[in-house]
């Protein structure tokens, strides 16, 4: 299998990223720190195994900026072709797979073990992909902790199995020591034993224990029998006390019935609810009446208010007329409004044209401004005229100035050069005082005979020091000589003119004074140039000041301006102009509103003048308050046609409410005489007083039956209610003596009941001794239960110990069939590593690692450099990919070269490259020279063309 693309669409702090990778050969990942080149190995990992769940030790990648994780990796298999391999976290923790190849084909994740030629996890994070982590745990680990290490490397490719032994190993420890005391086998067997030794001593004080156990059963016979007893005479008592508590109400029971008794016969006669029955007619016919009362006086102020009414029918005739006008007559107060706020506006609109013409200084018709044809590109050409005259007075007024400042500069720089000529020498003097100076400069300086008198003194003085004859004797002749030439200069200075002192001082002075000349006469002809050219320069200026006007000329006749010229260039007065046609425009409009209003106006006054000669009325008021009036007693009027439509209906209603009222009355009559015939009385008092008996009687009964009902609902029967009336009545007496006699039974009973407690209380005290360390039974079961319990822990020792056992066997057969392999790998891997200086991998007899340098001198890991031992490391994984794996499926290494020297990094990514011959080698780095280590080898560099989210 290898590697062909890689997207990912969220994962950690990496987004859309992309990467192509070639298909065999070492390949160098660049990236700097937080780059994301560890969370892409981690990505390529998730790809093939899913996504770590959230009970795993594992980091998650989940992105912050809460998108869903996921990406996909593309692969080329050797036998199933290009398949796609696609994980996102919808519905469950490790990701959704989507397996599918170039054809769109789908398959399961059973197919995804064959593209991965059965590579499980733990192998392939163990020896195809690993880095800084596994130098990491060499860094922590003892020396022999990292002798195990790189054996359990070299076995399983991960430190995986040196973790399984430890952990047996622990677990074993936790379990059982022999000589320990805190290990849970260890506590049982402390507990077995105190067990052993407590039932021992239970057993002897059993055969006591059962004497007074039987003892106790007797007396306990006893109590319930005595306790029986005693609870019937308690039972007794207490429904005799129960019979005195209920006597108020069996009193009042007794007396009800005594009264029910009393009444001959039942009231049969008398019709049933009679009383109530009549009460409500009576009501009902009193109520009737009342209502018959009011209605007559309710029809005679019905009558009396239609008399009051006066009405218009001619007003009435013209109602849609007037509402037509009155309805209109918001218009029309709107049209007032209008008519005062349009003339406001033109008198506004007056009053700013007089404004504008006052502000642009002449007067336009509007004629004139109508005729002024003024487009949108003729104004931006306007603007351009204007902008460009602005830039050229802009310009004229500066080279004015400058022209100005350059003259005077100019009549400055005349005078002080013609100033600075007066000081200058004439030419006869100049060249007088040259040759005075001339003739000076020759003389020769008086030092310079010195020098020979002195170098024949120092050539005498040497002679003689040396003893040398031929020194000094041409010592003496340089002296001589010397002296001769002295006398010969001195007469000749004498003969010489003298020479004016003042002469160098008024040369060296005409000197400088004609130097500042000079720098004059040059600063007045640099600034006569500049002179020159600025006045060229406002010669043009002038020029294209005309073409301005010129075009502003054409501009005026093209577009109907007849105003003044020079005005076309004053800043915003075309705009001016342009707002006062605006406001002719807008004054023409106002006054045409104007006449339509006045003309809306005039039609509605119009017709309401017609109105008023309709009605015959003449309007002494203005149209809104006639008409107003109008309206008011239009509606006055139409409430008064209703009104007497209203109070004639109520007056019908009112008409036949009366007719029906006497009809109920009629009929109330009747029923009332009915209730007297059916109680056979003649009169109302009669009927009162039998309807008052027959209600007595019924509460009487009712009462009667309630006292009934809650007896039957305590449990007493008919019988027993009677019989108990008469005991707390009739037979009050013997009940009392009754219940004494009751109690002096049960105070004996309960005496009885006592004594036979507390000698039960004694037994009990003695058993409770015997029992104080339990019961046997009760400390047998615990001994069981602590012998199960041990049983269960021994057990699980031995299962550990089996497991440990086995996987040390699985070591040892490892060691003697596949560890030789990969240790001769590894040893010519980490040979080429070192050069030679180290020859081979192996273990001691005490199944120790160790490596062999090339003297033949051993070496444990612990005695390595760092360095050295991470190439140890390398190689016994190198190894283990090699022959454990498939020989095609790609290695990912990140960084394992960081603690190795130059010549070593250059060894290992050469060694690297052999081993990727036939496969692909991704080494991640973050080491810029890493690369030129080997340049031959492609290098990527992360993150190129993608996205790095925001952590």
């Amino acid at each position: 299998m290898k590697l062909v693309s890689l997207h990912i669409y969220h994962f950690g702090g990496l987004k859309d990223c992309k990467i192509s990778v070639e298909d065999k050969g070492l390949q160098i990942l660049y990236g700097e720190n937080e780059a994301g080149k560890t969370t892409l190995m981690d990505f390529i990992k998730c790809m093939l195994y899913g996504f770590p769940t959230k009970t795993q030790n594992q980091r998650r990648y989940e992105p912050k900026d809460g998108n869903r994780m996921g990406g996909k990796i593309t692969i080329h298999h050797q036998v199933h072709g290009k398949w796609t391999i696609e994980r996102i976290t919808r519905s469950t923790v490790t990701g959704d797979l989507t397996l599918y190849d170039e054809n769109g084909q789908q398959q399961d994740e059973a197919f995804l073990l064959q593209l991965l030629d059965g590579m499980e996890q733990s192998l392939y994070t163990g020896a195809f992909c690993f880095g800084l982590d596994g130098l990491q745990k060499l860094d922590k680990l003892s020396s022999e902790e990292l002798g195990n290490f790189l054996l359990s490397t070299a076995i399983s490719g991960d430190r995986d199995l040196l973790d399984i032994e430890q952990t047996f190993e622990k677990k074993q420890a936790l379990l059982f020591k022999k000589a320990g005391k805190k290990p849970i086998i260890n506590e049982k067997l402390e507990q077995l034993s105190s067990s052993a030794k407590s039932l021992q001593l239970l057993k002897e004080k059993n055969e006591s224990y059962q004497a007074l156990t039987n003892e106790k059963v007797g007396k306990e016979k006893d109590l319930e029998g005595i306790k029986q007893k005693l609870t019937e005479v308690q039972t007794e008592l207490l429904s005799y006390k129960r019979l005195l508590e209920l006597k108020p109400v069996l009193q009042k029971y007794k007396q009800l019935d005594v009264e029910i008794r009393s009444f001959d016969d039942e009231p049969t006669s008398f019709p049933e609810n009679g009383l109530q029955q009549y009460e409500e007619l009576r009501k009902e016919f009193s109520r009737l009446k009342s209502d018959l009362t009011y209605g007559d006086s309710r029809i005679g102020d019905a009558e009396a208010e239609l008399g009051s009414i006066i009405s218009n029918e001619n007003i009435v005739r013209y109602e849609t007329e007037i509402k037509r006008l009155f309805n209109y007559l918001p218009e029309y107060e709107h049209l007032f409004n209008q008519l005062q706020e349009l003339k406001r506006h033109i008198q506004a609109i007056r009053k700013e044209e007089i404004e504008l013409f006052d502000e642009i200084g002449e007067t336009w018709s509007e004629e004139q401004l109508t005729k002024l044809s003024l487009s949108l590109s003729s104004l931006h050409h306007l603007e351009d005229l204007i902008r460009q005259n602005e830039q050229i007075q802009d310009k004229k007024g500066r080279l004015e100035d400058e022209l100005e400042d350059s003259r005077m500069k100019l009549e400055r720089l005349e005078a002080e050069e013609a100033k600075q000529k007066k000081n200058l020498l004439s030419e006869d003097e100049y060249a007088k005082y040259q040759n005075s100076n001339h003739k000076e400069t020759r003389k020769t300086p008086f030092y310079t005979t010195l020098l020979p008198i002195l170098s024949s003194i120092l050539l005498l003085w040497s002679g003689w020091v040396s003893s040398h004859p031929p020194v000094m004797f041409a010592g003496v002749l340089l002296l001589i000589i010397s002296l001769v030439l002295t006398v010969l200069y001195l007469k000749g200075n004498q003969s010489s003119e003298e020479v004016p002192k003042h002469v160098h001082q008024r040369l060296l002075e005409d000197e400088v004074n004609r130097k500042q000349w000079l720098e004059l006469s040059l600063q007045l002809s640099n600034e006569n140039n500049i002179y020159v050219q600025l006045a060229k320069r406002l010669d043009y200026l002038e020029v294209e000041e005309a073409f301005v006007w010129e075009r502003a000329k054409r501009w005026a006749s093209d577009h109907g301006y007849i105003g003044k010229l020079d005005l076309l260039f004053v800043s915003g007065y075309m705009k001016r102009v342009l707002q006062l046609k605006e406001l002719f425009r807008q004054r023409n409009e106002a006054e045409n509103k104007l006449e339509d209003l006045v003309l809306k106006q005039r039609n509605y006054e119009k017709k309401a003048s017609s109105l008023s000669v309709e009605l015959g009325e003449e309007r002494q008021e203005d149209t809104k308050s006639w008409i107003n009036s109008c309206y008011a007693e239009l509606e006055k009027q139409l409430k008064n046609e209703s009104r007497v439509v209203h109070i004639q209906q109520n007056k019908k209603e009112l008409l036949e409410r009366k007719d029906e009222l006497q009809k109920k009355i009629s009929y109330l009559g009747d029923q009332i005489q009915s209730l007297w015939n059916m109680a056979k009385v003649s009169n109302e008092a009669d009927f009162y007083v039998k309807g008052k008996n027959k209600e007595r009687f019924g509460k009487l009964k009712e009462e009667r039956e309630t006292l009934y009902n809650q007896f039957i609902s305590l449990g007493f029967a008919k019988d027993e209610i009677i019989a108990m009336a008469e005991k707390v009545t009739v037979q009050l007496e013997m009940t009392l003596h009754h219940i004494s006699v009751l109690e002096e039974k049960v105070k004996e009973k309960q005496k009885e009941y006592d004594e036979k407690v507390e000698a039960k209380g004694k037994l009990d005290w003695e058993l409770g001794k015997l029992l104080e360390d339990g019961s046997y039974s009760e400390n047998l079961h615990r001994y069981e239960m602590l012998k199960e319990e041990w049983n269960a822990l021994v057990k699980k020792w031995a299962s550990l110990r089996l497991a440990q056992h086995a996987l040390s066997k699985v070591k040892e057969d490892y060691q003697k069939t596949k560890l030789p392999a990969v240790l001769e790998t590894s040893s010519v891997y980490f040979s080429k590593i070192t050069e030679s200086e180290y020859q081979s991998i192996t273990f001691t007899d005490k199944n120790e690692l160790m490596v062999l340098n090339g003297e033949g001198i051993g070496f444990y890991p612990h005695e390595l450099s760092r360095g050295t031992a991470e190439q140890v490391y390398l190689a016994i994984r190198l190894a283990v990919a090699y022959h454990a794996g498939p020989r095609d499926f790609p290695i990912l290494m990140d960084d394992i070269a960081v603690n190795f020297d130059e010549l070593r990094t250059k060894r290992t990514l050469q060694l690297i490259q052999e081993t990727a011959f036939d496969r692909q080698v991704l080494f991640f780095t973050c080491h810029k020279h890493i690369a030129s280590t080997v340049p031959s080898v492609p290098v990527i560099h992360w993150p190129h063309q993608s996205v790095i989210a925001e952590m």
